[in-house]
């Protein structure tokens, strides 16, 4: 419960967090990577509706690019599901570092220069969901892509979180969805059973249901540079800590 409320207060306030925690905890304690990806997406549908509804009614939702990242997201997220576990090596998780760092120092750059705040162009919307959706697919990790995709493209930082956190619930419908037909498939081998969700479902969802109403109202009282600085440097934490597993 402690995980889950902690993942989705910094998931709400900065767009990244609930995912990324999430998945970390479970791989850690040697859950399989389908039953984490599809515990963690389980986990962000009745989180991800509060969050969105918390950002809908604070105003931080940019119609016109939650549509797209939402669609893009869905068609990258049932491709990233469905593939994986041939997807899941050393080169997916340093093509994720490499990217972080860069766009993460983007970020920082920008916020300390002041740079004005820019529309997001439809079709790099559409690359930045797709991106998000194929990683949300086979790590639970939609926001250190997303919500650092549109920061850097310019977006204003509570909408860009706002308009990533609501099309994240999309995503993890899709993604979960397709997981669960893999399942029963029995596309996950002896990687674990359907039922063995449960309990770390319920944990993440009881901690992190009370946090996510908190993400709208937060996203909103922090000032734009602060807020902007603070998702720039997780990610680049992130990024750099992920980097150092390839190393060490």
């Amino acid at each position: 419960m402690a995980v889950g409320f902690v993942a989705q207060l910094a998931d709400g306030a900065l767009g990244m967090g609930f995912g990324l925690i999430s998945s970390s905890v479970l791989l850690l304690s040697g859950a399989p990577p389908p039953l984490v990806s599809s515990a963690v997406n389980a986990a962000k549908i009745p989180t991800g509706a509060a969050a969105g509804l918390s950002h809908l009614l604070a105003g931080n939702i940019d119609r016109s690019v939650f549509k797209r990242i939402a669609i893009a997201g869905i068609i990258g997220g049932l491709a990233g599901a469905l593939m994986l576990s041939s997807l899941k090596g050393p080169w997916l998780m340093g093509l994720v570092a490499l990217y972080l760092i860069v766009i993460s120092t983007l970020i920082i750059l920008r916020a300390l220069r002041g740079r004005a705040v820019l529309a997001v162009p439809g079709r790099k919307a559409s690359l930045i969901g797709a991106c998000g959706g194929l990683i949300e697919g086979i790590g639970g990790s939609w926001g250190p892509v997303v919500t650092t995709g549109l920061l850097g493209a310019g977006m204003e930082p509570r909408r860009a979180v706002g308009s990533s956190a609501l099309a994240e619930l999309c995503v993890s419908v899709a993604v979960f969805c397709a997981l669960m037909l893999t399942a029963h498939l029995g596309l996950w081998g002896d990687g674990g059973g359907v039922g063995t969700m449960l309990w770390p479902v319920l944990g993440l969802v009881c901690g992190g249901l009370p946090a996510a109403f908190l993400g709208g109202p937060l996203a909103r009282m922090v000032p734009r540079r602060p807020l902007t600085l603070a998702v720039g440097f997780l990610a680049l934490g992130v990024g750099i800590q992920r980097g150092a597993q390839l190393l060490f």
